[in-house]
């Protein structure tokens, strides 16, 4: 893949990042102390990209990353998410969100990508994570249609314009969705799975990426299956993933520990040649 454009997302998000979909999960959620131990090791290492979602345990991980990156919230660069509905209990009755967000997802209630919700979300995550601007939103999930919708690229445009996300984009593993995000005129970056394992189009997808200068955020880097390529070996995994990757393009590690971050960051600056990457997708079929 040859890099025809630089995106403008490049220096604000770096190679690397921290997902935080399991910070706040219910029943296992980390602790504050655990979550600022998270940030330091970020600055050791002078990560800075952190991706979370409003729905991630119903607002209470934006929540602690807020309380976690108050005095150095420069030193970090957000991305969020909306779309996906959820409990927002205030108060004492906070608790009780999690429970919430899965009834009214089992009621058939599971997103909302109208605009006047969608700021509403993103007005929301800004006050939970103590930021008056995020680097990056995202729709979490959309539809096709959702995605390369006029309506979108209105908001994307007047949230930006607005200064409370310097860059959109949609967060989706499939590939029809990302397809029509990447024709949105206001699409800036999509996140999306960067495992062994992507289907063809996803490389194809990357590829127009990086054509037209649009950043791709790396997710699930360690799905389970896509570790059956290397024998369970997390490095090479990691490092096939970063080799398969468009450049400049940032990787996700999703962790309550720091050295697994630690080690991960390593192991994605010293990614496997394209055609080494290419040669242990097709493992699977000797």
């Amino acid at each position: 893949m040859r890099p025809d454009m630089i995106s403008p997302c490049i220096p604000v998000l770096g190679r690397f990042g921290l997902g935080t979909g399991t910070l706040a999960s219910l029943g296992r959620a980390a602790s504050l102390p655990e979550v600022s131990g998270l940030l330091d090791e970020m600055e050791i290492n002078e990560l800075r990209t952190i991706d979370t979602a409003d729905c991630y345990g119903s607002g209470d991980c934006e929540r602690l990353l807020g309380k976690a990156m108050a005095g150095r919230r420069s030193k970090f660069s957000l991305i969020t998410k909306g779309g996906i509905r959820y409990g927002n209990l205030p108060g004492p009755l906070r608790p009780f969100n999690q429970f919430l967000k899965k009834g009214i997802q089992k009621l058939g209630y599971r997103q909302c990508f109208e605009s006047f919700y969608l700021r509403k979300c993103l007005d929301q995550s800004l006050r939970r994570l103590g930021s008056e601007q995020v680097e990056a939103f995202l729709l979490h999930d959309p539809s096709a249609e959702v995605a390369s919708s006029s309506e979108i690229a209105e908001l994307f445009f007047s949230i930006k314009q607005q200064g409370k996300a310097r860059f959109t984009g949609v967060s989706s593993g499939d590939t029809d969705v990302l397809r029509a995000a990447i024709n949105n005129a206001a699409c800036d970056l999509i996140e999306c799975p960067a495992h062994l394992r992507v289907p063809a189009a996803m490389l194809e997808i990357w590829e127009v990426c990086q054509s037209r200068g649009i950043h791709v955020v790396g997710n699930y880097i360690f799905e389970p299956s896509a570790l059956w390529l290397t024998g369970g070996n997390r490095l090479e995994a990691m490092r096939g993933s970063a080799g398969l990757l468009p450049d400049h393009a940032t990787i996700l590690c999703g962790t309550k520990n720091p050295y697994p971050l630690r080690a991960s960051y390593q192991w994605a600056l010293d990614p496997l040649p394209l055609t080494q990457a290419m040669r242990l997708r097709q493992v699977e079929s000797l």
